[in-house]
C-alpha cells in the first residue's frame, strides 16, 4: 500500500487533492469481434475532479494497458495508475531477506543476524541478539540439524538447537514490522486475481465518462437457416451465437457484433523490462587521454494503440425462430446491419442480460434472397454424382460472415447442412448441401498434339505444335425433373482454355454450366491446349515425322519438298543399308582368303592339300572382285542419293 501511495504522489505532483469515485463495475455495452476481442465500455457518473476505480482481472491488465481510452464530455484525463506487477519483489528488495528464506526458520533467523529475538524449541529457550545458525550432524538418531547461536543481554554464547517445535519472537518492533510487510505482499502475490485500475480524471461538473477497451473473448458464432422455395427465392436467417465470459454479469448491456478480419496483437506491457547494459571498466592507469565521443545510436521503439471501435446502435427487441421447416416465425425487429469498409457490424436488437459463463443466442438477419438450386460437378471428389448447392446471392446490404447453413425444403423439411464461408455484400456463393444421386456425369480425356505451322530456314524446320487435352462430360439428367448443372473443370496454370459452356471462373476451377431435361443426357466439352516451338535440323529428322510435317503444312509447295525430301531420304537410307550388307561380305570374304593364305605356308609344297588351297584361294579372288565392284556401285547409289538429299534441303 505504501508503494502505491508513491507512486500516485510522483505521478499526480502539482495536482490538488480530488475525491475517488468508486466505479460501480457495470457494463453498458459490448462490440464481440471475430478477431477474438471484446471492446467493453463502462459509464460512471462523477462530479468535479477525481479518480475513477476499477478492479481488473489480471490476465487482462495487458490489454487494459494497450487499449484503454476515456470519452469524457467535459473533462480530461490525467493518468492511469495501478500497483507494480513485481510488488513482493520491490518490498523484499529493502529487506535482508528474500521470500525463500522467510518460509523457512532456520534461514530467516540466519539473515537476521544481529536482531533481538526469542526462541523457544525442545522445552528451552533463548532470549538475545542472533548471531547466525550452523548445520551439524546430530548422529544416527537425530541426521544433521540446525543450531541456533544467541549472544544473551548478560554477554553469553548460548546455543539452541532448532526443531519441528521451534518459535520465534522478533523482539525489535522494527524489524518485526517489515517480516509483517513482507508477509503480507508474499501473501498477495500469490493469492492476487485482479487489480484495482485508478483513472485520474480533471473536470468540472456533474457528468457521465465512458471508459471502454479491448481484452480477449471467445470468437462469436453464427448459424443459418434457410429455406428453399419455388420460385428461385429462399428464406434466410442468421443467429449469432455468443458466450460472456467476461467474469462478470450483463444486465441490460448493448451488445454488438462485427465481423472481418481484424489484426490482433498482445504485448506484455505489465512486465517489468530492463535494458543491458555495456560495463566501461575503470581506467586508473594515469596520464591517459580518455576517448572521444563518436556520438549515441539512438533506437526508437514503437508501440501499436488498438483503435476502439465506435459506439453501438440504439438496441431493438429480439425476434425468434418457430423450428419448422416450412415456415419461419417473421422477426418482431432486427438490429440494423452496418456495412464499413473492412468489415459488417450487428447490433443486436435489444439489450443483453447474461450471467457470467452463459452462452446466447439471437437472429441477426431475416430476409428473402435470391437462391437457385444447381447440381455441382467436382471431378476432384471421386463421385460420378454432384451435389446439390445453394446458389445464394446476398442483397442483405452487408457482408454475411461465415458460418454453418441448414437447409430445409418448403414443403419436405430438412434437406441438410453447409460450410458458408461468407458472402460479401452483392456477391453470391454456393452452399453444397446434399448428394444429388439422381444425376450421374461420366468424363473421357483424349489428348494429342497437333501441328499448327513448320517454316524450314537454312536447313532448319522450326515447327509450332499444340498439346490439347480434350476432356468431355456425359450428364445423365433425373427422371424426375431438370437440373441446371455446374461443373468446375480444374484450372491448369500456363494452358489456354476453351468450352462453349464456359460461366465463370474461380481460384482453382473453371466453371461450366448447362441446363440437362428430365430424362435426358447431355454432354459438355472442355479443351486445354498449350503451344510448343521445336527446331529440328532436316538432315536429322526421319521419315517419319517429314511425312507428318508434309501432312500438316499449310503452304503447298513446302509440303511437296517435304514429301520428296521423305522419299529422297528413304531411298538413300535404303542405298546405305545396300551398301553396308554389301561391304559385311566384302570384309568377310578378305578375311576367308586371309585364313587360307595362312593354311598355305604350312602345307607341304607337293602335297594335294596344298593343291586344294591354291584352287580356293583362286575362286576367293574371283568373287571378291566382283564384289568389290558391286560395292562401289552401291557407294556411288548412296553417295548420289545423299546429294539429292542435300539439294532438297537447300532448295527450302
Amino acid at each position: 500500500m505504501r508503494v502505491r501511495s508513491l507512486v500516485l504522489a510522483l505521478l499526480l505532483v502539482g495536482t490538488s487533492p480530488a475525491a475517488l469515485f468508486a466505479a460501480d463495475g457495470d457494463i453498458r455495452s459490448v462490440t464481440l469481434s471475430s478477431g477474438g476481442l471484446a471492446e467493453i465500455t463502462r459509464s460512471q457518473h462523477v462530479d468535479g475532479a477525481g479518480s475513477v476505480r476499477l478492479e481488473i482481472p489480471l490476465e487482462q491488465v495487458d490489454d487494459i494497458l494497450k487499449s484503454l481510452v476515456v470519452r469524457d464530455p467535459s473533462g480530461t484525463v490525467g493518468s492511469l495508475v495501478l500497483p507494480g506487477r513485481e510488488q513482493a519483489e520491490e518490498t523484499f528488495r529493502k529487506l535482508p531477506f528474500g521470500a525463500d528464506q522467510l518460509a523457512s526458520l532456520p534461514a530467516l533467523l540466519g539473515a537476521l543476524q544481529g536482531t533481538r529475538v526469542r526462541v523457544e524449541s525442545g522445552g528451552r529457550t533463548v532470549e538475545g541478539r542472533a548471531l547466525g545458525v550452523r548445520t551439524e550432524d546430530g548422529g544416527e538418531a537425530n541426521g544433521s540439524r540446525s543450531v541456533l547461536s544467541v549472544l544473551t543481554d548478560a554477554g553469553g554464547i548460548a546455543s539452541l538447537p532448532l526443531g519441528a517445535d521451534a518459535a520465534l519472537t522478533i523482539l525489535d518492533p522494527e524489524v518485526a514490522a517489515k517480516v509483517g510487510e513482507a508477509a503480507a505482499a508474499a501473501g498477495q502475490a500469490h493469492g492476487e486475481s485482479a487489480k484495482p485500475v485508478e483513472i485520474r480524471l480533471d473536470g468540472e461538473g456533474a457528468r457521465d465518462v465512458a471508459i471502454s477497451y479491448v481484452v480477449p473473448a471467445p470468437v462469436w458464432k453464427v448459424a443459418y437457416r434457410v429455406v428453399r422455395e419455388a420460385d428461385g427465392k429462399a428464406r434466410l436467417q442468421a443467429w449469432a451465437v455468443i458466450e460472456n465470459a467476461t467474469g462478470e454479469d450483463w444486465s441490460d448491456v448493448a451488445v454488438t457484433l462485427a465481423s472481418g478480419a481484424p489484426v490482433t496483437l498482445s504485448q506484455q506491457l505489465y512486465r517489468r523490462y530492463w535494458r543491458d547494459r555495456r560495463e566501461i571498466p575503470v581506467d586508473s592507469r594515469p596520464n591517459l587521454r580518455p576517448e572521444a565521443d563518436a556520438g549515441q545510436q539512438d533506437v526508437t521503439a514503437m508501440a501499436a494503440e488498438a483503435a476502439p471501435a465506435p459506439m453501438p446502435a440504439a438496441p431493438r427487441s429480439l425476434m425468434r425462430f418457430d423450428g419448422t421447416a416450412a415456415k419461419l416465425s417473421a422477426p418482431t425487429v432486427l438490429g440494423e446491419a452496418e456495412e464499413r469498409d473492412l468489415s459488417a457490424r450487428y447490433p443486436l436488437p435489444a439489450p443483453v442480460t447474461l450471467a457470467a459463463g452463459n452462452t446466447l443466442s439471437v437472429p441477426i438477419v431475416d430476409a428473402e434472397v435470391d437462391a437457385r438450386t444447381v447440381s455441382l460437378f467436382q471431378p476432384a471428389l471421386g463421385s460420378e454424382h454432384p451435389v446439390a448447392a445453394l446458389m445464394l446471392s446476398n442483397s442483405t446490404g452487408a457482408s454475411l460472415p461465415p458460418g454453418i447453413l441448414t437447409v430445409y425444403d418448403e414443403a419436405g423439411g430438412y434437406a441438410g447442412d453447409a460450410e458458408l464461408l461468407g458472402i460479401p455484400a452483392g456477391e453470391e456463393r454456393m452452399a453444397s448441401f446434399a448428394v444429388d444421386g439422381k444425376v450421374s456425369i461420366q468424363s473421357d480425356v483424349t489428348p494429342e498434339e497437333v501441328v499448327s505451322s513448320i517454316k524450314v530456314v537454312d536447313g532448319v524446320a522450326r515447327v509450332s505444335v499444340i498439346s490439347r487435352e480434350t476432356t468431355t462430360y456425359r450428364i445423365k439428367g433425373a427422371a424426375d425433373g431438370e437440373r441446371h448443372v455446374v461443373i468446375e473443370h480444374p484450372r491448369r496454370e500456363g494452358w489456354r482454355f476453351r468450352s462453349d459452356a464456359l460461366d465463370g471462373t474461380t481460384d482453382s476451377a473453371y466453371r461450366l454450366t448447362l441446363d440437362v431435361p428430365k430424362g435426358e443426357t447431355r454432354t459438355v466439352t472442355a479443351t486445354y491446349e498449350l503451344p510448343q516451338a521445336d527446331a529440328f535440323v532436316l538432315t536429322d529428322a526421319d521419315d517419319a515425322q517429314l511425312i507428318r510435317w508434309s501432312a500438316d503444312a499449310a503452304d503447298p509447295e513446302t509440303a511437296k519438298k517435304l514429301s520428296d525430301l521423305a522419299a529422297a531420304r528413304g531411298e538413300a537410307a535404303k542405298a546405305k543399308r545396300e551398301a553396308d550388307a554389301l561391304d559385311q561380305r566384302y570384309q568377310r570374304l578378305v578375311q576367308e582368303q586371309e585364313r587360307i593364305r595362312q593354311n598355305l605356308e604350312v602345307a607341304g609344297p607337293d602335297s594335294a592339300l596344298r593343291q586344294t588351297y591354291l584352287d580356293s584361294l583362286q575362286r576367293q579372288e574371283t568373287a571378291i572382285a566382283a564384289l568389290y565392284a558391286e560395292r562401289e556401285a552401291a557407294t556411288d547409289r548412296q553417295a548420289e542419293l545423299d546429294d539429292r538429299v542435300r539439294g532438297i534441303v537447300a532448295s527450302f
